[in-house]
């Protein structure tokens, strides 16, 4: 008697397991057409008529639980301050290596992860080493800060500038084109480093209040003096 009943336990065990005819749990798969899934072709469950019945959504699972539409990011498992790409995203605007802090797309007022030579795509631009650092192309540059990227055809190109060409002898890309860092008042000495008003030139790429230093505090330099 004890045999048998032990039997039948097992028989009820293996049918729940399976789902049996009349148990539907609910779920169905959306990427066969068969049946309505989720609009990433998950699978979602269902109310029966083909609605699909919010849960709680699961990361990175390739599910829509909470009938969205698509997938949840698992967040910035990095902390770089961007979320991780979920499928079918536009790389440029999430994180296409979540796992690496050195990998990011520019974001808001957070910088890109300069592209660097380590067959990585680093700035998520769906481009692998394309900086000009990295470029066969600017091999031939005296200073390759005289572009920053490579075309598709490999040709070397300062891309914040017009046409397709390095910037000329003297001259660095930065984000506003080809500059001189020398004598330029917004990029002197750096991309970027702006003079203030406590100075008036840009000279030798030091900012400076006619042939002096620039002016103390909150003073103005005009006409060359403070």
């Amino acid at each position: 008697m004890r045999l048998r009943s032990y039997v039948c336990a097992l028989l009820l065990v293996a049918s729940a397991a399976c789902g049996g005819d009349d148990d539907d749990d609910g779920v169905v798969p959306g990427a066969d057409g068969s049946t309505p899934g989720g609009l990433d072709g998950s699978m979602v469950r269902t109310d029966g008529g083909g609605g699909c019945v919010p849960a709680i959504e699961i990361c990175g699972d390739r599910m829509d639980q909470n009938c969205d539409g698509r997938d949840t990011s698992c967040g910035d498992t990095d902390g770089d301050g961007i979320e991780a790409c979920r499928a079918g995203d536009d790389l440029t605007r999430c994180d296409c290596d979540d796992g690496r802090t050195d990998v990011r797309p520019p974001f808001g007022s957070l910088a890109g992860a300069p592209e660097l030579c380590d067959d990585r795509d680093n700035d998520c631009d769906g481009r692998v080493d394309e900086s000009a650092q990295c470029c066969e192309g600017c091999a031939s540059l005296d200073d390759r800060a005289r572009a920053d990227v490579c075309t598709e055809d490999g040709s070397c190109d300062c891309s914040t500038a017009p046409g397709v060409a390095p910037c000329a002898a003297g001259q660095t890309c930065c984000a506003g084109g080809c500059v001189d860092l020398q004598s330029d008042m917004e990029n002197c000495g750096y991309c970027g480093t702006t003079c203030t008003q406590s100075a008036d030139r840009c000279t030798a790429g030091e900012c400076h209040c006619g042939t002096g230093p620039v002016c103390d505090l909150d003073y103005v330099c005009t006409g060359g003096s403070c």
